[in-house]
């Protein structure tokens, strides 16, 4: 990429990460054909761990390690945990692409949560949006057709978490690595979904195929975080975040080729405006300035 921009490569590094953010969504959706998804969820820790860390060591940061016990950083990775916990259980039951799009709300949730929790003041355009979006969301839903799914909703209960998190997360110190506070999410996630999977799933044996798919999964979501990191590093967050809403199209593309999944044209219609309505939103000169979004 020598020769381009710092934002024309945070844009290149932001979509690339959003693809790696599907692709580990699609792997972790192949590795619950064998297994439950919590079961799915807890390897796909084990293996994030097992890859984290000799990626922390290697970067000279093992001993930043203790940090993860911080309570800030513990909160952030508990609703961390929540939202993939959610999200991975609407994963195994409803098609990507709509749950990818609900989850994508997020950005705007984090919009309504900095109005309650910092006395942001919205003008009416954001308001706009913001009612826009939510009808984009019921689009999506469709609460009143036969082939509706509540657990649709449960990318609606991921992009809350999400918001919620990422409100945490900007009182974490600067210092503390962020590769760090990934690998802890990791730790939380073998010991958050072994239980829940212990308490409301039938344990099966892991097949090969599972566990190859879940570490997979893992690679993948770590070079997704690196991708995120990296592009924020090289670019203004104003050029490369309105190209997180690129995930809804990867999770389209996936859901056809390898689930043979594709939306039905109110579900498109409700896609483009959370897309809209979220890009939008971002550009605005006047949106609120504490507000960090990621995917």
């Amino acid at each position: 990429m020598r020769g381009l921009s710092g934002n024309s490569r945070g844009i290149i590094m932001m979509m690339l990460a959003t693809a790696c953010f599907t692709t580990n969504d699609t792997l972790i959706k192949l590795a619950m054909a064998d297994v439950p998804p919590f079961e799915a969820l807890m390897l796909r820790g084990i293996g994030a761990t097992v890859l984290g860390i000799p990626l922390l060591a290697s970067m000279g940061y093992l001993k930043f390690i203790p940090l993860m016990l911080e309570p800030r950083i513990q909160l952030r990775n508990l609703l961390e945990l929540t939202a993939a916990m959610g999200f991975i259980f609407g994963l195994a039951h409803v098609p990507i692409a709509d749950l990818t799009a609900l989850s994508q709300l997020s950005p705007i949730l984090l919009l309504v949560g900095a109005t309650i929790f910092f006395a942001e003041k919205l003008t009416r355009l954001q308001i706009a949006l913001v009612v826009v979006a939510f009808v984009g969301a019921v689009l999506v839903a469709q609460p009143g057709a036969a082939s509706f799914s509540p657990l649709t909703l449960m990318g609606l209960w991921s992009a809350v978490a999400v918001a919620a998190r990422d409100l945490v997360a900007r009182k974490i110190r600067l210092e503390v690595p962020s590769i760090v506070i990934a690998l802890g999410a990791g730790v939380i996630e073998i010991f958050g979904a072994g239980i829940a999977s212990l308490l409301f799933e039938h344990w099966r044996m892991p097949t090969l195929n599972a566990v190859l798919f879940a570490f997979c999964s893992a690679a993948f979501l770590i070079a997704a975080q690196w991708l995120l990191i990296g592009a924020y590093r090289v670019a203004s967050v104003g050029a490369v975040v309105p190209f997180i809403y690129v995930a809804t199209v990867w999770s389209l593309i996936a859901g056809v080729l390898v689930f043979g999944t594709l939306p039905n044209g109110l579900a498109f219609i409700g896609m483009a405006l959370i897309m809209v309505s979220g890009v939008a939103g971002l550009v605005i000169e006047r949106w609120p300035r504490k507000i960090i979004v990621s995917p």
